[in-house]
């Protein structure tokens, strides 16, 4: 393909959209503009589940092609049914969407919908999806004992993973102080739920330099108290899937053993994409042909950042006090995909993800499809009983590859994912929350995803907080790693 053809195509590419959510949009305008959206909505929305059933049904078929697909060429895989009539009637009941006369259902309110629609099949047992086989029974956990099972009555996923940045603390930035967000995710922990973050940060093993960046919610933890058992269910996987840890009795992060029996890369090698399944050669190449690409990028467009090539990463990241524009990182981004996929057969399918990480740019070897798939396997579970959260659901963001192997949630803030978490919580019905007196409404009236983006803000750090700390102690880079003295700003 010619350089211009790519230019071309590129011009079609909806990079900055997503298939699914346009077209729900698009299908639903014409009902707004006869002004009859609230007698054909629910229909609408019911038509959207069927769809969706007879893709799940076909999937795997190699003969027959879904209504979906057809519809939506970009679809992606379904693990559960999605009650999407229901949660829209909520979501209705709650924000008058169809009382509205000048503005139509928007891009977020749709992807807050499907949210709903996702956490109700996941926690509610009307819409839960049965396993269809049981996990190995080979593979399980190797330093204690397997994660603790929720109560009998408490419905919802058995392991919740999470981006870092964006999704539990603001991107470039650390979680300090969010005792609403940390307070539902001891919870989750309080209930038996395993979690991880699974994030594209990696400082290796160094695990202090994890731990600052969550500093706040291991303190947290710390304050309120678990069991040795209920911590060991919190794991942080750094590097996209490549640096396993895991919280220990002592709230610190401690390194889980990658070989010999139990270890988690050992114990996951039938896996075909695992980390110990690949070859130094690849790794060198791929990063080689990243390195060159990005170097190349920041030549021509004359931006104001550096590369820095880690060892299982290369980024091109701002210079101090400079920002990066966000169509400068997409084509940056764009560049290094069509690299990597013209030179493919250098480092033999290698699993690998290039993103704009929002201030930033990043080739990272492995993705969070690998990451999770490791943690399912590891931990023993299927994809029906997890659920990923994150913010980079484009196909330049790096949680979007984690669709094909796990349930998602697509949040813009922290504060998005705290009421994903409470409503879990709620819906679920958890038998151990922070805040028993909070009283609990009907499901309707709980249910306030369309909330999340208005007042994420009350959820976002106390800077008086992070103001304190930068005087008194060391600050780290986070893209390098680097510890800074307090004197000394980050390069954020």
């Amino acid at each position: 393909m010619s350089f211009s053809s790519r230019r071309r195509n590129y011009m079609l590419t909806p990079h900055r959209r997503d298939g699914l959510i346009e077209w729900m949009k698009h299908m639903l305008q014409h009902s707004f503009v006869l002004d009859c959206l609230a007698q054909t909505a629910p229909t609408t929305f019911q038509h959207f589940e069927e769809l969706i059933d007879e893709h799940r049904m076909l999937e795997g078929d190699d003969t027959k092609i879904s209504k979906l697909q057809i519809l939506v060429p970009t679809i992606g895989t379904f693990h559960t049914p999605l009650p999407l009539c229901a949660a829209f009637l909520i979501y209705d009941e709650k924000y008058s969407v169809t009382s509205r006369r000048h503005v139509t259902l928007s891009f977020n309110e749709i992807r807050q919908i499907l949210n709903l629609s996702q956490v109700m099949a996941l926690c509610s047992p009307s819409h839960a999806s049965p396993p269809t086989h049981t996990p190995s029974p080979q593979i399980g956990l190797s330093i204690t004992s397997p994660p603790p099972s929720p109560p009998p009555s408490f419905t919802c996923p058995k392991i919740i993973t999470f981006d870092g940045d964006q999704t539990l603390y603001s991107d470039g930035s650390n979680f300090e102080s969010n005792p609403s967000l940390a307070s539902s995710l001891h919870s989750l922990l309080k209930n038996g739920i395993t979690l991880a973050v699974v994030t594209a940060a990696g400082y290796e093993y160094s695990t202090s330099k994890y731990a600052l960046r969550l500093t706040g919610l291991l303190k947290y933890f710390k304050e309120k108290g678990l069991t040795e058992e209920e911590a060991g269910s919190f794991y942080m996987f750094g590097g996209e899937c490549n640096y396993l840890m895991r919280m220990n009795g002592e709230y610190e992060l401690e390194a889980v053993k990658e070989s010999g029996p139990g270890g988690w890369i050992t114990s996951t090698k039938h896996l075909p994409d695992t980390p110990g399944n690949w070859s130094p050669t690849s790794i060198t190449s791929l990063l080689s042909v990243a390195h060159t690409s990005l170097t190349s990028s920041l030549s021509d467009m004359k931006l104001p950042a550096r590369v820095i090539l880690k060892k299982r990463a290369v980024g091109l990241i701002p210079l101090p006090s400079k920002t990066l524009p966000r169509e400068c990182l997409d084509e940056c981004v764009l560049r290094v995909q069509s690299a990597l996929h013209e030179k493919a057969g250098e480092f033999e399918n290698l699993p690998y993800c290039a993103f704009n990480g929002g201030t930033d740019a990043w080739v990272d070897v492995g993705n969070k499809r690998v990451g999770v798939e490791i943690l399912q396997a590891y931990l023993g579970l299927l994809p029906t009983q997890c659920l990923h959260i994150g913010d980079q659901f484009l196909n330049t963001g790096n949680d979007y590859a984690a669709r094909t192997c796990s349930p998602c949630a697509w949040i813009t803030c922290p504060g998005e994912t705290g009421y994903i978490l409470k409503k879990i919580l709620e819906i679920g019905g958890a038998t151990t929350m922070i805040s028993p007196t909070t009283p609990r409404s009907s499901l309707s009236k709980s249910i306030s995803l369309g909330d999340m983006t208005r007042r994420a803000s009350v959820e976002q750090c106390d800077p008086s907080v992070t103001s304190d700390r930068s005087r008194t102690e060391a600050v780290m880079d986070v893209y390098t790693g680097e510890i800074l003295p307090p004197s000394k700003k980050p390069k954020t």
